[in-house]
């Protein structure tokens, strides 16, 4: 745990109250312990010790004790804290250690050291006040679990607990927000002060002063909430409210500061002027004398309207007592009289502005960015007493809102309960007014109290709910039922507002639709609804109005509400006013928005038709507002949107827009020429093209309209709109309504508008309409229907696939998404200030426009290969199919050239992972990951002119802002894990993606220097990559080395086994480091600092061993549900990561035995063979690397075939492979799931899924495939993972082997282990090839590196256990020979081993204490087809396999000419492979002659290898017999080799081709020599042979003789090979006496006359 007094140990003590409150607390003894740990925190609340000269004294002598720890300090620290003492007014030990404390910030920060001081005690401060909030809520809450709410209030009590005479809690809270009321007056002074310093340390500073106050404003919010809750709990006194009160009289302006006091207020109002039990009638009545005291120079409030407020709320509170009083104690005239005089003095506060300012404040604690203008515009016109708050950019936090919220209701009901009168007269005077004087300006108090209702309900359905619709005779709802009768025009609007305001969900909504049918529960059984608003009196005076507003000319819209009296035409009209009209259109909106039944109720009356109305009303001059409106409502009429009414509102809306609705034109749909409607449309969308309102409420519709029907299946394979919607007067389909929304508006509107807000608006709406546009087309459709067997014309919801590819608004808007135009828009929608985004709350427009724009930059780069590549070209061939209006000016081949243009993407997308919106910040990495794998973007361009033109370019991007990201994902690198949380958690969430996007980054260009290396804090050249003397990478503080340590710090687990998502983290770190150390520019300097860190120990001494009790993720391995949970997953991706490890000792390894550094070398050695020495000089012993073999226990053998099921068992799901060229590549689940479903829309659109047993059947089976390859595709990864870790274990043992410097018995005893460790799975493993090849290759080498001859193979126990370990391996290799077919692959590596192993068992056959088991005898054990198959790859196999099987052979012969054992030859005989290979000598040249030159060198060593066979056949009396008896000098004779003359040219082609023709004829003479000295010189018949032999080839013999002599051209040739050419010539004649026989021959030749016949 951190040092319990640290911003750290506060914040994961935040962490845990918050996850209690949200009921995901992992540990609740955790949490108690961190409470109790920090109960002093919470009491001394905000206090701090101010500036003392002992203090000082104490720091100047150069010592600082920190939690015990004696540190020294130098003079530059002195001063620095010196300066964070004097900037906090903080005693200077205290700022010595906040100065200590962010010394290791400083440099990641890029701020400096007294700046993050001074952030660090601000966050501490807010911390603290953040707990303790908590704290009290959570003790609060009465839905809290009784024994934990106990707990906490314990905690509280002991909290608020005064010592030594202490002043109380809630009196402390209140002197803290005094104090940072004088704190931030003092910031204004500082700020003043600034500005008349240098630019560059102005810049700091300002920043550093808006920092503190905004915390200052934060913090003050705080604690107004935390005095609410000590009031609550009865933590306060009637002296705290009268400090409240003072400081509200003396308030003289109108800020948050102001606002934060309010909930308090209201509570300290129930608290002590309530009738709740314990208090008394008598104390109240005295407050309320305090409160009502006459007015003078001693009792005067700066600000009148805080003053009546402060009335009004508590009047409406105290008037309780009277309502509730009955036990006739006050006699009643005095009540009447008392009744009276209070409604006399809340008319005074009206008058005041009481109304005025808690309207304000129920308006300004929401977000002004979502704020809808027509209530603003409504509250703005009866709002005329209060100034606006003075301009504040530090919003109000929930949980403010959320108080000020809930005081406020109590409030509405507390005035509704107890003031009934005071309503009923506000009511009364305002009508008497209205009879009065129509032209006189009218109080409208009634209508303020009811927008307060819409302020303080909005948002908020469940109180709604509870307030007013759950309670049928609630005062609420009577209140409700009492204001919609007989109700004026003002008083109709503001009532539609509440109305709306308490309808905000669907029981609501259905609540407020049920009241107006004149169908609700009634507040009282006598109470008539006879002129109360009702659905009837709304459609009546809807369309009265809009038939009479349809003949007058357009208003201008005003900008703002005027204060006074509105426009004659707006205000008292009744009821022809545009004010109640809207009004009217809003409540329709809000009902339909949220109540199924509303809608269908509208959408299904029999007279009143909605739509045909809007539609008039749209055609008519009317306000744009008002058509605005008009849009909105019939955007409401597609909520939950159903097929039937999406296609109406489409074909009303092609009417609309062709005239169809304008004036003159009949109500009903009519038909129109092509070259009318057109005309029409253009200048009907034309006229939508201005201002904001009305073009962002018809994109608003229009995306209503594109978004997909609410009973789709979610395979986005239909088309949401008519397929011939305007086929009578255009091209069918919406290109239009595309073109509009994307050209006139989303390129060019946003141009024209001079509010920012309206401007992102506009902006989100135009992006969600082309996210949309995109997001619901299906590519895989496509796809689909080229490689499945699924029908996918017959299976869509569209008439076939043709026209969905044509008729999606999918390929119009790409279309437009090359316009230059438009392109720039979407880069400008994506381009904001990051501090702005950093101020704006996660909801806002700001940062959903964000997040909006990068998903459509992320999904037109995903989608445009499919476009530029299938659509497209399908669009140009259909010579039916032509864009009547072309895109302009698409002048972008590709979106990546368009992106060229705005390359401050990259910088924008860096800095917006700094902003805290975690969303954002995955939407930031994901997009630079696709733009940082792009060639266009990130290679430098073959070719170009001009200075950098073969620069990275987004290298280039962010040459200036490229440390500020870097240190931006550092920071989000190191923040801490919620450990509640876990893989939820924001933090983690963001860091997987950091890693995510650094891993693609490199991966896209190995080799190359890009953004991940210059971020990581690397400097990018053009001669590659470097690191300055100077800069981060070098000081170990980079993103590299944050990497590295979470790579060596960070824990796979806990003490049961490996988490999941923690082995993620840790794997894609590896994957980081191993991507640089890996690569040929890096390594140089990665690999230096990775071993700096001890890298190689730490990992390995910290890897444990797999054990069958292990669970992962909750699941042992034996588990049979393993492998179908994320156990599965957190099993593979420890072992990937096993394998990275592995894979870096290997390299690490490598490097060192490079550098010659013995010292370093040894001690890897040790650690890898289980012992590692620690700083201090002890041992620590640990696993080994052959403990680490672990891995190949688990078996999880692969998935059956899939369940043969009847419905889907002739789909071809080979289409959803991730790798389609890879059958063994797992299955895209999302992919596959859509495949399934298209099958069922198949089934079911040809009519086979009628019986409902067969569409249950389908739906089963499908979900069983998917469950049968989720399944295969862990068991694959499992596979994969197992196979990468096995070949990074051979690695490294190998490199062991190689750079170990073994003597002879260290190298034997090695060998011996790893033989033993791997033996089992070499024994067992041979139906997995792969794992078997690794396996058989570690063996081979192992085998191969052994010196038979040393000292370890001659006696004693080391003899015995080689003799026996290697002779258990021959065994294992003979039957692996003899059962593994067709794996010629790993075919070869057992016989080599075999070879080895005779060849080496050959070498200490005479050293006495072997027991000779490689004899003769293991081959007959291993049964007669060993041979059979050894010959049959021999003759047959693939070329080394080839090599491989007659090199055995070789060594079977000389072990049985060893142990003078025929069984050999024998078996050669018996199967012909003598002859064959006999035989093969003839063909040898005929080989050579087709043979491709490539091939010639290892046919050769084929050849050679055949030879070798026959010369060790040939070198014992009984092979040579069977040689020759197979004709080996006919054979020899029929090659015609001994006939080429070499000065002629030979037959083989290549370098160096006599010396090799030579060294072949060598090795046939070594065979003929061989079988003619082994038959003997009594065998006449083949000493006949070797004459003959030689008489046929005298003058080759002849030639070579002279060439041995050197008496010829060589002609290139070696003279080793004719040398020995000539040695093998002269033996065989020296053993056949060919020279004496050629004599004797001679003499016995007679002359003759005539001709000779040579036979």
């Amino acid at each position: 745990m951190a040092d319990l007094n640290s911003l750290e140990s506060l914040q994961a003590l935040y962490a845990d109250l918050l996850a209690l409150s949200e009921s995901r607390l992992s540990s609740i003894e955790r949490l108690g312990a961190q409470l109790d740990a920090h109960i002093r925190d919470f009491k001394n609340l905000l206090d701090k010790k101010p500036r003392s000269d002992q203090s000082r004294q104490s720091l100047a002598t150069g010592k600082l004790d920190v939690a015990g720890d004696q540190y020294t300090i130098n003079e530059d620290f002195q001063q620095g804290a010196l300066q964070v003492a004097n900037e906090l007014n903080l005693d200077e030990l205290d700022a010595a250690r906040i100065f200590l404390e962010v010394q290791d910030e400083t440099d990641a920060s890029g701020r400096s050291a007294l700046t993050n001081s001074i952030i660090r005690f601000h966050q501490r401060r807010k911390t603290v006040l953040d707990c303790l909030l908590l704290i009290l809520q959570q003790s609060a809450d009465e839905d809290q679990d009784e024994a934990l709410r106990e707990d906490m209030q314990a905690i509280v009590a002991r909290i608020v607990q005064p010592e030594n005479g202490s002043a109380r809690y809630t009196q402390r809270c209140l002197s803290s927000m005094d104090d940072i009321k004088s704190g931030l007056q003092g910031l204004a002074d500082s700020l003043s002060r600034a500005s008349l310093l240098g630019q560059a340390q102005q810049v700091e500073a300002v920043e550093t002063i808006e920092y503190q106050r905004v915390s200052l404003i934060k913090q003050h919010e705080s604690i107004g909430v935390i005095v609410l809750y000590l009031v609550k709990e009865n933590h306060s006194v009637e002296a705290d409210l009268d400090r409240v009160l003072g400081t509200l009289k003396k308030a003289d302006k109108y800020d948050t500061l102001l606002l934060h006091y309010f909930p308090a207020l209201s509570a300290f109002i129930t608290r002590f002027g309530g009738s709740e039990p314990g208090r008394d009638l008598a104390d109240a009545r005295a407050l309320n004398d305090k409160i009502f005291a006459r007015v003078d120079d001693n009792n005067t409030w700066a600000l009148t309207y805080v003053h009546a407020t402060v009335k009004a709320l508590w009047l409406a509170e105290y008037s309780g007592w009277y309502v509730e009083h009955s036990d006739g104690s006050i006699p009643d005239r005095q009540l009447a009289d008392e009744a009276s005089q209070r409604s006399i003095q809340f008319s005074e506060v009206l008058k005041d502005g009481a109304f005025d300012f808690i309207l304000t404040v129920s308006a300004d604690v929401k977000p002004t960015e979502w704020q809808d203008p027509a209530r603003h515009g409504l509250r703005q016109w009866l709002q005329r007493k209060v100034p606006v708050i003075l301009s504040d950019t530090v919003p109000f936090s929930l949980d403010f809102q959320k108080v000020q919220m809930d005081q406020l209701e109590g409030f509405i009901e507390a005035f509704i309960t107890n003031l009934p009168d005071v309503l009923r007269k506000l009511r009364t005077e305002e009508d008497e007014q209205r009879q009065s004087s129509k032209e006189h300006e009218h109080d409208l108090d009634l209508e303020k109290f009811i927008v307060i209702i819409s302020y303080v309900f909005e948002g908020r359905p469940k109180a709604a709910y509870d307030g007013f619709w759950d309670v049928p005779d609630g005062a609420l709802l009577g209140f409700v039922h009492w204001a919609s009768k007989r109700a004026s025009t003002p008083l109709v609007s503001a009532f539609c507002e509440m109305l709306q305001a308490i309808s905000e969900d669907e029981d609501c909504a259905t609540a407020a639709h049920q009241f107006l049918l004149d169908e609700g529960a009634q507040s009282s059984g006598k109470m008539r609804r006879t002129a109360s608003l009702t659905w009837n009196q709304i459609f009546k005076e809807l369309t009265f109005f809009s038939s009479k507003i349809r003949d007058r000319p357009a208003l201008p819209q005003p900008q703002n509400f005027r204060s006074g009296k509105p426009h004659s035409d707006l205000a008292e009209a009744e009821p022809e006013s545009a004010m109640m009209l809207e009004s009217y259109l809003r409540l329709i909106t809000r009902l339909c928005s949220e109540s199924e039944a509303a809608r269908n109720f509208l959408a299904q009356h029999s007279t009143f038709h909605i739509t045909d109305l809007l539609f008039q009303l749209a055609s008519s001059a009317i306000q744009p507002r008002l058509r605005a409106c008009a849009f909105t409502t019939l955007q409401s009429l597609l909520s939950n949107k159903t097929r039937e009414a999406g296609e109406f509102l489409w074909a009303s809306l092609d009417v609309w827009i062709s005239g169809g609705y304008s004036s003159g034109a009949s109500a009903t749909k009519v038909s129109t020429s092509a070259t009318t409607s057109a005309a029409s449309m253009g200048a009907i969308l034309k006229g939508l093209a201005s201002g904001f309102e009305e073009p962002n409420a018809f994109v608003r519709l229009l995306h209503s309209l594109v978004l997909p029907y609410k009973d789709e299946a979610g395979l986005h394979d239909g088309l949401p709109f008519p397929e011939n919607l305007g086929i009578s007067f255009r091209q069918p389909g919406i290109d239009p309504y595309i073109d509009f929304a994307l050209g006139p508006i989303f390129a060019t509107q946003p141009l024209e508008l001079n509010e920012m807000i309206q401007v992102r608006l506009l902006q989100l709406t135009c992006l969600d309409f082309i996210a949309t546009c995109l997001d619901t087309f299906n590519e895989d459709l496509v796809i689909f229907a080229s490689q499945t067997n699924v029908s996918v014309d017959a299976a869509i919801q569209a008439s076939n696939l043709q026209n969905y590819v044509l008729l999606h608004p999918f390929s119009r808007v790409m279309e437009w998404m090359f316009n230059e135009k438009v392109m720039a828009a979407v880069f400008a929608a994506v381009h904001q200030d990051p501090a702005d985004v950093a101020c704006a709350a996660p909801d806002s427009p700001l940062v959903l426009c964000l997040l909006r724009g990068i998903h459509v930059i992320t999904t037109i780069l995903n989608l445009q290969p499919t476009y530029l590549d299938i659509i497209l070209p399908l669009m140009k061939s259909q010579p039916n199919y032509r864009r009547s209006n072309p895109v302009a000016s698409a002048a972008f081949s590709c979106f990546e050239d368009g992106i060229l243009n705005h390359l401050t993407i990259f910088p924008d997308l860096g800095r917006y992972c700094g902003t805290g919106h975690a969303e954002l910040v995955v939407a930031s990495l994901k997009l630079l990951e696709k733009l940082s794998a792009s060639p266009k973007l990130s290679f430098p361009p073959v070719a170009g002119f001009g200075r950098g033109s073969d620069r990275n370019r987004a290298l280039a991007a962010l040459d200036d802002d490229a440390e500020t990201i870097s240190n931006i994902l550092l920071l989000e690198m190191e923040a801490d894990i919620d450990i509640n949380q876990g893989p939820e958690s924001s933090a983690y969430i963001i860091q997987i993606h950091i890693l995510d996007f650094l891993n693609s980054c490199l991966r896209a260009a190995p080799g190359q220097p890009t953004i991940a290396h210059l971020l990581l804090g690397f400097q990018c050249g053009p001669g590659g990559l470097s690191v300055e003397a100077d800069s981060p990478f070098n000081r170990g503080i980079s993103l590299f080395h944050t990497i590295l340590n979470l790579v060596l710090q960070s824990p796979v687990g806990d003490d049961s086994g490996p988490a999941s998502w923690l082995v993620a983290l840790h794997l894609k770190g590896m994957q980081v480091l191993q991507e640089l150390w890996s690569s040929t520019i890096s390594t140089k300097i990665v690999m230096p600092e990775i071993r700096a860190n001890d890298a190689c120990f730490v990992m390995f001494v910290r890897e444990g061993v797999i054990e069958p009790n292990l669970t992962w993720d909750g699941l042992l391995l034996a588990d049979p549900a393993f492998s179908s949970t994320s156990s599965a997953t957190c099993f593979s991706n420890y072992l990937f990561r096993r394998a990275l490890i592995l894979q870096y000792l290997s390299a690490e390894l490598r490097q060192i035995v490079r550098s010659h550094a013995p010292s370093l070398r040894e001690r890897i050695f040790e650690t890898l063979m289980g012992s590692t020495t620690v700083d201090d000089g002890q041992k620590v012993d640990h696993a080994t690397i052959f403990d680490l073999f672990d891995f190949m226990d688990p078996d999880f053998g692969r998935n059956s075939n899939p369940p043969q099921l009847s419905w889907f068992s002739d789909a071809d799901l080979l289409a959803c492979l991730d790798d389609t060229t890879d059958i063994s590549s797992p299955y895209d689940i999302s992919k596959l799931d859509e495949l399934l479903g298209l099958r069922r829309a198949e089934l079911t659109h040809t009519g086979r899924l009628q019986n409902p047993q067969d569409a249950t059947a389908v739906n089963v089976q499908a979900q069983g495939l998917l469950q049968f390859y989720a399944q295969d595709n862990e068991i694959k990864r499992i596979g994969a993972a197992r196979l990468t870790v096995l070949r990074a274990w051979v690695q490294l043992t190998l490199v062991m082997v190689e750079s170990g410097e073994f003597n002879g018995s260290a190298r034997t005893s090695f060998v011996l282990r790893a033989l033993q460790t791997i033996m089992p799975r070499l024994e067992g493993d041979l139906e997995d090839v792969d794992e078997a090849v690794e396996l058989a290759s570690l063996a081979k080498s192992l085998i191969f590196s052994l010196d038979f001859t040393s000292d370890s193979f001659k006696t004693g126990d080391m003899g015995n256990l080689v003799s026996d370990r290697l002779f258990h391996l021959f065994q294992v290799s003979l039957r692996a020979i003899s059962t593994l077919g067709s794996k010629v692959a790993l075919k070869e590596y057992y016989y080599n081993i075999c070879f080895r192993y005779l060849a080496g068992m050959s070498d200490v056959n005479g050293i006495s204490g072997i027991h000779k088991r490689h004899s003769i005898q293991t081959i007959k054990s291993a049964g007669e087809r060993v041979i059979d198959f050894v010959c049959d790859d021999a003759h047959g196999g693939e070329a080394t396999c080839r090599i491989s099987a007659l090199l055995v052979l070789v060594a079977l012969v000389k072990l049985g000419e060893s142990e003078n054992s025929k069984y050999i030859i024998e078996s050669l005989t018996r199967l012909n492979f003598i002859g064959i290979l006999v035989e093969s000598i003839q063909d040898i040249t005929m080989d050579l002659r087709d043979i491709a030159v490539q091939d010639v060198d290892m046919y050769l060593s084929y050849c050679h290898a055949r030879l070798a066979l026959l010369l060790s056949i040939s070198q014992t009396r009984f092979g040579a017999a069977a040689v020759l008896n197979a004709g080996l000098f006919h054979a020899v004779k029929a090659s015609t080799l001994f006939t080429i003359d070499p000065d002629l040219g030979v037959d083989i082609e290549g370098p160096d081709a006599v010396g090799k023709h030579y060294n072949l004829l060598a090795a046939v003479m070594r065979i003929l020599c061989a079988a003619v000295l082994s038959r003997g010189s009594q065998n006449q018949q083949t000493i006949d042979q070797g004459r003959k032999f030689l008489s046929e080839n005298r003058l080759t013999i002849l030639s070579v003789l002279k060439r041995s002599a050197g008496l010829g051209s060589i002609g290139g040739s070696s003279d080793e090979s004719v040398d020995e050419l000539a040695a093998s010539y002269m033996l065989l004649i020296s053993v056949t006496d060919f020279l004496d026989f050629e004599d004797q021959t001679s003499h016995k030749k007679q002359p003759t006359s005539g001709f000779t016949v040579f036979t």
